[in-house]
């Protein structure tokens, strides 16, 4: 079982702040998308990673950590970077793998729980439940209803798919104009099954500089 990796990294960045994009920023003295791919070179299955980065940035990176991972240049939405790298991973792998560049503490034993379910169900992500009271607010920040937290759970990442069907959704999104949240959420609007490993809730994604602050603090602890 051949599986490649996705991985869209074209973003800007805007709400960590300044002027580098968060996943490139040092994570241990070293780029924080570094951490993230290595992690899935683990994984002696993952036959390449292909990671979508803004076109400028693009002759910056071309030294990779190892002969298989490549860079393309990514869109200007997630799904359009998703499609680029899909398309450069090639015709020769059965499981597809989509992951955010700022997630890089997933567990890989369940990366391996989420493959093996989406080899026999076609598509499959972790998610962790809510714990906190979930409302819905109003334009004029009233409470206007109170969510069941217990059908709710947040997605993460990795997200994985057969080949054929994320090649589908994905095809069928951009034909249609649909500009989903995930991939997930397209998979489920053109009626695929979708399958749920709980997930884990130090598979952060690093979004701010508190987040990177945490980040920084695991990293230690490992290391001593």
């Amino acid at each position: 079982m051949s599986i490649a990796v996705l991985i869209p990294a074209a973003g800007s960045g805007t709400r960590f702040g300044g002027e580098i994009p968060k996943q490139f920023l040092p994570l241990a003295g070293r780029p924080l998308l570094l951490h993230t791919v290595e992690r899935f070179l683990l994984d002696e299955n993952v036959a390449r990673v292909v990671v979508a980065v803004a076109e400028p940035l693009l002759a910056s990176v071309k030294q990779t950590p190892g002969d298989r991972v490549s860079f393309v240049a990514g869109g200007a939405t997630r799904q359009q970077s998703v499609m680029r790298a899909l398309e450069a991973a090639g015709e020769d792998v059965e499981i597809i793998a989509v992951h955010d560049a700022v997630r890089p503490f997933f567990r890989t034993s369940t990366f391996a729980a989420i493959v093996a379910l989406a080899r026999e169900h076609g598509a499959a992500l972790p998610a962790v439940p809510l714990t906190d009271t979930i409302h819905m607010v109003g334009d004029d920040f009233t409470i206007q209803q109170t969510l069941d937290r217990s059908v709710l759970a947040a997605a993460q990442t990795p997200q994985v798919f057969r080949a054929p069907i994320l090649r589908d959704i994905l095809d069928r999104a951009m034909r249609e104009g649909i500009e989903g949240t995930d991939e997930v959420s397209l998979a489920v609007r053109y009626g695929y099954t979708v399958k749920v490993v709980v997930g884990d809730r130090t598979n952060i994604k690093i979004t701010n500089a508190e987040d990177m602050e945490i980040a920084e603090s695991w990293l230690k602890e490992t290391a001593e």
